[in-house]
């Protein structure tokens, strides 16, 4: 798989605990998409164009998904989006635009600007869970536990 059709998760969250929250959803969820978070979109334009500290595209391949929170430092996630969706290379990274609000405005504006879902923050895992069941080719699934096989505290030697 090259780099540009990798799986990997790009989170653009300058709150880093929403950032843990969503890639522990993401992991409870059964995913296993490398994830990678930038705290601002100033950073994720260094990462999506390779800029140092993001040159090595084996360790730092251009996302097949980012969650991009709306509402960030600097260049917002209005203006991320417009040039995101600018770039011929990442017309094809699925964006999941994240909102403290979920406002009509914002939703219908996102959505303007080429973002493909809307979560509002903080996730719940039943909204993600349905994100993950709608689009499954973006995802790469860990297999479901084997119900014959005993729990792991109940393993012994």
């Amino acid at each position: 798989m090259s780099a540009n059709e990798s799986k990997v998760v790009l989170i653009v969250e300058d709150y880093e605990d929403d950032a843990k929250l969503l890639e522990m959803l993401l992991t409870k969820a059964g995913i296993a998409n490398p994830v990678r978070t930038v705290l601002s979109a100033e950073q994720a334009i260094s990462y999506l164009q390779g800029a140092p500290p993001y040159w090595d595209r084996t360790k730092y391949p251009l996302p097949s998904v980012i969650f991009l929170d709306l509402k960030l430092p600097g260049i917002d996630g209005f203006e991320f989006l417009r040039r995101l969706r600018a770039n011929p290379e990442l017309q094809r990274s699925f964006i999941v635009v994240l909102s403290a609000t979920g406002d009509l405005i914002s939703v219908q504006a996102a959505y303007a600007l080429g973002a493909n879902s809307f979560l509002v923050k903080p996730c719940r895992e039943a909204d993600l869970l349905n994100l993950i069941t709608c689009y499954p080719h973006l995802w790469t699934r860990l297999p479901p536990p084997d119900p014959l096989s005993p729990a792991p505290e109940a393993r012994t030697g």
